[in-house]
């Protein structure tokens, strides 16, 4: 039997390879075969850490999501108002979108192309909605009116998806995560203080 440094070892493997595999050709076009062949392992390896292709799917986009909500959650216990909540965060995704570039882009490819994955997206939908709503519960402690909440969270999310989108489609992606973060989070500011005037009128 494999010691447990081997499972852990041949997991990572299989996760690593697959995500590369399923970035450059989509999730559809490639085989149990061509996983284990491509991470040196065997069908049974594969099937016995994630059950399935689906499994080893979502266990990929599982790992990602995994990472971004501890890092959202450590952003909204150490972030001092809603700018520098935006700003921590964004600097921490572009530097996970790097690390995870791979699984990013086939996140990307299922979210805006053509997948049989289907119940993996309703799963990253609901996951969406469910970030959204704790977003603007944190944006109103941390000092934003309700009524902008959202639209600062929606704002945000349309930039950073932006900018993580540059981070997969560059080769050798090198932005400066933090001064991207920075205006990222100004713009935003800017325009929902706006909007508050606007609406006050």
């Amino acid at each position: 039997m494999a010691s447990k440094t081997t499972d852990t070892c041949t997991r990572s493997t299989i996760l690593r390879q697959a995500a590369k595999l399923f970035a450059q050709r989509g999730y559809d076009a490639v085989s149990v075969r061509e996983i284990v062949e491509a991470a040196g392992c065997t069908k049974p390896s594969l099937y016995y850490h994630f059950g399935s292709k689906e499994g080893l799917a979502q266990a990929l986009i599982g790992e990602f999501t995994k990472a971004a909500v501890a890092a959202r959650n450590q952003v909204f216990e150490e972030a001092e108002d809603a700018e520098d909540a935006f700003v921590r965060f964004g600097r921490e995704m572009l530097k996970l979108a790097v690390q995870f570039k791979d699984t990013l882009a086939f996140g990307f490819s299922i979210w805006f192309g053509r997948s049989s994955l289907k119940s993996l997206v309703s799963h990253v939908e609901e996951t969406d909605k469910q970030a959204y709503a704790a977003w603007a519960d944190a944006l109103v402690r941390l000092g934003l009116a309700p009524t902008l909440a959202m639209p600062a969270v929606r704002s945000f999310w349309a930039m950073l998806m932006h900018e993580l989108m540059q981070v997969v489609a560059c080769p050798r992606w090198e932005g400066d995560a933090e001064e991207l973060s920075e205006t990222i989070a100004a713009v935003v500011m800017h325009g929902v203080l706006n909007l508050h005037t606007v609406r006050k009128r």
